[in-house]
């Protein structure tokens, strides 16, 4: 089992699982990482404003060779929420890696949004990959998780 997720709250509460179910674990990185400007998403040229709202543009990840990554038979990814959806460097690190024949289970963090429509979206986008029902974690914390 492996463990992927984005560098943010969510990672912190990826580590808590990662510790809990000995998992291997992989950080999905941007090759240029997000500034607080580039976050700013009330700012309409920030962006992930910008990555938001072109369902094409794509992040460029650093690539991190994950050593026997076929041996792997569940994959759980982790992300934020924002505006309700994944964020765009999902999709990229989706359509960059191999994951047909893999269990993929979601679960991220967020301010005010469920992940409900987030995991509806990566469903709808990615029909051929066998995606469990995803959670919600937000303010977990060792115990909780």
């Amino acid at each position: 089992m492996i463990f992927v997720t984005m560098p943010c709250t969510t990672e912190k509460i990826a580590d808590y699982i990662v510790e809990a179910m000995n998992a291997d674990t992989f950080v999905i990185t941007p090759v240029q990482p997000h500034s607080d400007a580039d976050l700013d998403c009330i700012d309409q040229t920030s962006r992930v404003v910008m990555e938001h709202n072109d369902e094409n543009r794509h992040t460029e990840l650093v690539s991190v060779d994950v050593p026997d990554w076929e041996s792997y038979d569940n994959v759980f990814i982790g992300y934020p929420i924002w505006w309700n959806l994944a964020p765009r460097i999902i999709d990229t690190f989706i359509e960059t890696h191999r994951l047909a024949g893999k269990t993929l289970i979601p679960f991220a963090t967020s301010g005010g949004s469920g992940i409900t429509n987030s995991v509806g979206a990566l469903k709808k986008a990615y029909p051929d990959l066998n995606w469990k029902e995803g959670k919600l974690l937000n303010r977990m914390d060792e115990n909780g998780i």
